[in-house]
């Protein structure tokens, strides 16, 4: 027989009993805890980046995960440079970024996609980038906390100066060039000539009015979108470089999120990039056009002389990488079907 004493610990057990199932049934009908995405890049507000980070990225996060992913987007260094981001990313204050090929700093193989002349055009570099020689390449950011959703195209690089038109490889002679602080595109720009600043981006606008630099490389929608060509006499069309862009996560972040979560945040991802690489394709032909009714002298040089004076960048790579030959060797082998 209970006494009245009993009765009440059993009923007060019961009720708290009662409340943990009600809690816990709240929980699992209201999903994972809510999310805030922080995006970081140097992009200008009206970039197809920013673009379609807004209008689909957010679009689509927002909306397909019912509010329990937030997304926020911090264009033009708002975060901090890409170094500074990037870094970000890594501890996980900053959640996510679009980034530039920076990680070539931290990950040898990284600078495999900013070979000189590595890429044919757009749909080579997708082919690659968004398949499975991309993604044997994003295991090494693995160990830094990084994971790439997806990637997108910046642009195949081109110079801009207010020295002289470059119609050939010998114009280059005396040109102070702003490059961004990567290995493979200082010793590029070296070998052809320039005379090399590293460079932040958001120090480039002010560098150019005021010459203290005469020139930046760059993909054409990043220099038109950011001004620079306002302050440019001449650009020249040397491809020199494909520019690829990341789209990246902290992986605590990423592991943290619901599965279904993820798979909104990875589609999304992946149809934004999509979309941007669209846009920066059509828009290089109305640059160039409204660039020239602007009075910037476009150039288009004899590319081989470029070329054949960079090459030699990929065999010193492999000699002191050989573990990256094959990839290389495959990458080339797939040009072969879009020249």
């Amino acid at each position: 027989m209970f006494n009245k004493k009993s009765m009440m610990v059993v009923l007060v057990l019961t009720l708290t009993l009662s409340m943990m199932f009600l809690v816990v049934g709240c929980s699992s009908s209201t999903g994972e805890e809510e999310v805030t995405l922080k995006i970081a890049n140097y992009y200008a507000t009206d970039h197809p980046v920013n673009q379609n980070l807004e209008e689909i990225f957010k679009t689509m996060v927002e909306e397909e995960t019912e509010g329990r992913v937030e997304v926020e987007i911090y264009p033009n260094n708002q975060l901090g440079s890409e170094q500074e981001f990037i870094e970000g990313v890594q501890m996980g204050s900053v959640e996510m970024a679009m980034t530039g090929n920076m990680w070539e700093n931290t990950i040898p193989e990284f600078r495999i996609m900013q070979m000189p002349y590595m890429f044919v055009d757009y749909d080579h570099a997708d082919e690659v980038l968004n398949g499975p020689i991309g993604a044997d390449i994003y295991e090494y950011l693995e160990d830094l906390d990084v994971k790439v959703l997806n990637s997108f195209p910046n642009g195949f690089r081109v110079i801009s100066n207010n020295e002289r038109a470059i119609e050939s490889i010998e114009d280059t002679e005396g040109i102070d060039l702003r490059v961004f602080e990567g290995q493979t595109i200082i010793d590029m720009m070296d070998r052809l000539g320039f005379d090399v600043t590293v460079m932040a981006m958001d120090e480039v606008f002010t560098s150019l009015q005021q010459g203290v630099i005469d020139g930046q490389d760059n993909p054409l929608a990043t220099s038109y979108d950011a001004g620079w060509y306002e302050v440019q006499d001449y650009v020249a069309i040397t491809n020199h470089m494909y520019s690829p862009g990341y789209i990246v996560i902290n992986k605590g972040i990423w592991n943290g999120l619901a599965e279904e979560d993820q798979e909104v945040v990875q589609k999304a991802a992946e149809l934004a990039g999509n979309q941007i690489r669209d846009d920066v394709m059509a828009n290089d032909e109305k640059i160039i056009k409204s660039i020239t009714a602007d009075g910037v002298e476009v150039t288009y040089p004899e590319l081989e002389p470029f070329m054949e004076r960079v090459q030699p960048i990929i065999g010193e790579f492999i000699e002191e990488y050989p573990h990256t030959e094959d990839i290389i060797n495959e990458i080339q082998e797939k040009a072969e079907d879009y020249l």
